[in-house]
């Protein structure tokens, strides 16, 4: 129910996958409008004189390569004449620019933006998850605790009346009065305080569970989860979604080296460029062939002679990525030393439970023994109300360590990968 209907889950969901989209249309084809609008004049024997217009359109495609290929058509003024043409060109970066790792570099930041927002919110999904198991666990222990000084107090009850019937005839003292009553007044309190904190916990368990706080629900005590965890630190390094993002975030840094070391390149690029002129001016067209092909093949270089700023990019790309390996490092350490402590944790919980249960039967049979001393005049109030004291701490023992076994299991599934059998993404160049 949490993970259908939380608010902060649903909240969480609305991912901003707009960016993935935008920048996988670089990469779309394009229609271009052209508009150049100018006018000559020179002081020349030359009639060429007046507008300098050109209208046009192109059709133009960016390739993974770096190669952007564009194709269209013109309308061209110039002075006196006019004609239509017809141009196709090419331009192909040879060394800085080249390549689809360095012209994908957009695509490849938003998909790593998008895995990131997913394992945030598997993240929070499994936040969610362990928040409502804990209340549960805990609305479900301080029900167990106020049924059980319900019920201490119910024999406290009898206990004292028997005390105040027996001081009326001098079979008892003052002094067991009283303490039969103030141990029921400890009980009472106990089961009070109980049912507020019952209260409480199912109130913020409602509000994970996106339920009206005047809803009645019903807990139901389920029996004690099984470890089943055979490796926990093999699997919480290769499932936990923390080192999943820092692998990713090490891939995004290595990749930026790549780009980084790509911009101390000097800009070379191949221009590649056929058009076909056709003119409309009748007086030319009687001179002049009335289509003309031109070709242009150019090679163009330039670049920084010092390349200042491209070094220190570079330099700090590297920085990023070493500094990215020794926290991958340090998380995954601090996360086996974190699913070692929870295995050593369960197994003494797991040792309190058998001593907790071992203390309720010698309670039980020291309760026994106090209660058949009582009855036949043999000793007082005090061992009985003691013995019952006793059994009480050992029963509110056992719960919380109940409790806490049962928390401290799906905390451990939780930090292997295993409580909501949804492994984080890998790496977000296996996924495409």
């Amino acid at each position: 129910m949490a993970l259908t209907v939380n608010k902060n889950l649903v909240a969480s969901k609305i991912a901003a996958e707009f960016s993935l989209s935008a920048a996988r249309a670089e990469f779309d084809l394009k229609i271009v409008p052209t508009a150049t609008l100018g006018r000559i004049d020179n002081n020349a024997l030359s009639t060429a004189t007046g507008a300098n217009n050109s209208y046009g359109a192109q059709l133009r495609k960016k390739l993974e390569t770096g190669a952007t290929v564009s194709l269209g058509p013109s309308l061209n003024r110039s002075g006196g004449t006019s004609n239509t043409t017809l141009n196709l060109g090419i331009v192909q970066p040879l060394l800085k620019g080249f390549g689809s790792d360095i012209n994908l570099d957009g695509i490849r930041r938003a998909e790593f933006s998008v895995n990131s927002s997913r394992r945030s919110l598997q993240q929070t999904s499994l936040n969610t998850a362990l928040d409502a198991i804990g209340a549960y666990y805990e609305a479900l222990k301080q029900l167990q605790l106020a049924e059980l000084n319900e019920s201490l107090s119910q024999r406290l009850k009898r206990h004292a009346l028997i005390a105040r019937s027996k001081e009326r005839v001098g079979l008892a003292s003052p002094m067991d009065t009283y303490r039969a009553e103030i141990r029921l007044k400890d009980a009472e309190d106990a089961a009070n305080q109980a049912r507020n904190a019952y209260q409480n916990t199912l109130d913020r368990l409602k509000l994970i569970l996106d339920l009206n706080l005047d809803s009645e629900i019903q807990l139901f005590a389920p029996s004690l989860p099984e470890l089943g965890v055979a490796d926990p630190e093999g699997d919480a390094i290769n499932n936990r979604i923390e080192i999943a993002q820092l692998r990713a975030e090490l891939e995004e840094a290595n990749r930026a080296v790549d780009l980084a070391a790509n911009g101390l390149l000097p800009e070379v690029s191949l221009q590649v460029n056929y058009g076909r002129a056709t003119t409309t001016d009748p007086y030319l067209a009687q001179l002049l062939p009335t289509t003309q092909r031109q070709w242009n093949v150019s090679l163009q270089a330039s670049g920084d002679l010092w390349r200042t700023a491209e070094k220190g990019n570079y330099r700090r790309a590297q920085l990023r990525v070493d500094a990215l390996r020794l926290n991958l490092d340090t998380k995954i350490a601090e996360i086996r030393r974190q699913a070692r402590q929870q295995v050593l944790a369960l197994a003494e919980a797991k040792q309190r439970i058998d001593l907790r249960q071992e203390q309720i039967k010698q309670a039980e049979g020291k309760l026994a023994l106090a209660e058949v001393k009582f009855a036949h005049d043999m000793a007082d109030n005090f061992d009985v109300i003691e013995a019952e004291a006793e059994l009480q701490r050992a029963r509110t023992n056992l719960l919380a360590t109940e409790a806490d076994y049962a928390v401290g299991i799906y905390n451990l599934k939780a930090m292997t990968g295993h409580l909501l059998d949804t492994p984080p993404l890998a790496r977000h160049t296996a996924e495409r």
